[in-house]
């Protein structure tokens, strides 16, 4: 369901609106599911603008934050061989069992920094390269397609270490297990510019909860902060799309198909949650499969750091300054993993909050 943007109106005017909607209703717990809302919720002081009965929480929509240790220990398991290893630099910092990729990399190991899954396809052409695949539906269809630039290519240094995940899927999952219970959800603009509406509205259906594809300015998340007050005092359960100067219904067809050629789903481990059943991407081609090709033996255990809350954080069951670690674990000192991304829940709470 498409929603005209709402561009005619002023921050002040869509904050008295907010004021005037949360005097209909109840104590309601809004969730965004997303680590860039998070971030513009932090930095334009949003949770602090809302009404005392209005409460915001961070949802498992940070892909650095719930990349199990497990499959930092393959990664690292791959580096120690001697093959190149290139990440996104946000995940290099995240410990293993025992150590991060970036201490991996100052005792001599191959590993690389890169912004895209094409700048390691080029690193490949020179020597065994090894791409770390991370990230939802947003950032899985550009691996996908180096994977198909290099099946075409017979680049065989090639091959990832898929750790891409289902969004929607694992959202079904948790609102199904009950861990995730809110009055309504903030969803991700940029999954759903891949996905589409459409993929969001069955959620909404089926879990009675309604929705609001949002944009990631500050002021296109108090447009959906309004908007769902606005269906959650008429009993909407549906999804209706705030971002629609880059969302459409049926999302981007190519993108998708890209994504199919080339995936399939597997169970998988997030971070603090566990597993969750058809939420992992397998790669379908075991040459272009590093857990595969490199016979790494996948565990499905993990394990959280001592003291350390951030699965609580993921979930929405707490806030971040609620863990006892919060302040001690910060950006220059991150114990837990929503501290060291940027798009963490912690990370942002800390650094906005000073």
């Amino acid at each position: 369901m498409n929603l005209k943007q709402p561009s005619q109106k002023t921050i002040s005017e869509v904050l008295k609106d907010i004021k005037e909607k949360a005097r209909k209703v109840g104590n309601i717990k809004l969730m965004e599911v997303c680590g860039s809302h998070t971030q513009a919720i932090e930095e334009n002081g949003i949770r602090s603008l809302m009404p005392k009965n209005i409460s915001l929480f961070s949802g498992p929509g940070c892909p650095v934050c719930v990349t199990t240790t497990t499959e930092i220990d393959e990664a690292i398991e791959i580096a120690k061989k001697g093959i190149t290893v290139t990440s996104f630099g946000d995940l290099i910092r995240v410990k293993g069992s025992n150590e991060s990729l970036l201490e991996r990399k100052a005792k001599g190991d191959d590993i690389r920094i890169v912004y895209s899954a094409f700048e390691s396809l080029e690193i490949a052409k020179q020597k065994e390269t090894v791409h770390v695949g991370i990230g939802f539906e947003t950032t899985a269809p550009g691996t996908a397609q180096a994977i198909i630039d290099a099946k075409k290519k017979k680049i065989t240094n090639f091959s990832v270490l898929s750790f891409h995940k289902y969004f929607v899927t694992a959202m079904d999952a948790l609102l199904e297990s009950g861990e995730i219970t809110f009055n309504g959800l903030i969803a991700p603009g940029h999954v759903g510019t891949i996905t589409g509406s459409d993929s969001f509205e069955f959620l909404s259906e089926k879990h009675r909860i309604p929705q609001v594809i949002s944009g990631f300015e500050g002021f296109d998340v108090l447009v959906s902060i309004s908007i769902l007050l606005e269906m959650i005092e008429k009993k909407e359960n549906i999804t209706k799309n705030e971002y629609i100067r880059s969302v459409t219904k049926s999302g981007n067809r190519k993108a998708l198909k890209i994504m199919d050629e080339v995936f399939k789903p597997c169970d998988a481990s997030w971070r603090g949650i566990g597993l969750i059943k058809n939420t992992g991407m397998k790669i379908k081609f075991k040459e272009f499969d590093a857990r595969e090709k490199y016979d790494i033996k996948t565990k499905k255990e993990y394990s959280m750091p001592k003291g350390c809350r951030c699965g609580e954080v993921v979930k929405g069951q707490i806030h971040s300054e609620e863990c006892p670690l919060f302040g001690f674990c910060n950006p220059e000192n991150p114990i837990g993993p929503c501290m060291i991304s940027v798009e963490g829940s912690c990370y942002n709470t800390y650094k906005y909050s000073k």
